[in-house]
């Protein structure tokens, strides 16, 4: 079934972008959204791979710590691939567990 909206059934999804030059530290932003909510972030990336996240005053508490681990799988995956810098767009879904 195709995407129709931003927001998921269930989990989170985020969608962040950086420019494409520049960095490290590479910046991100771009959204967080829950089924009901959008949260705005911005994301950086150090060449170390240390990844924060600065999410708007009105998010989860525990919203920044998903986003962290989610972008840190994505930097573990392009890795892996033999890709050095993180892709400049960066779209991922997670269910809640």
């Amino acid at each position: 079934m195709a995407i129709v909206s931003d927001h998921p059934d269930h989990g989170l999804r985020i969608a962040i972008e950086r420019p494409a030059v520049g960095g490290p530290p590479w910046r991100y932003k771009g959204a967080a959204y829950t089924k009901d909510t959008r949260y705005a972030l911005e994301v950086e990336v150090f060449a170390s791979e240390e990844v924060r996240v600065d999410a708007e005053a009105s998010a989860p508490g525990d919203l920044a710590e998903k986003v962290r681990l989610i972008v840190r799988a994505a930097l573990k995956q392009a890795k892996s691939e033999g890709i050095s810098a993180p892709a400049r767009k960066i779209v991922r879904w997670r269910t809640e567990k």
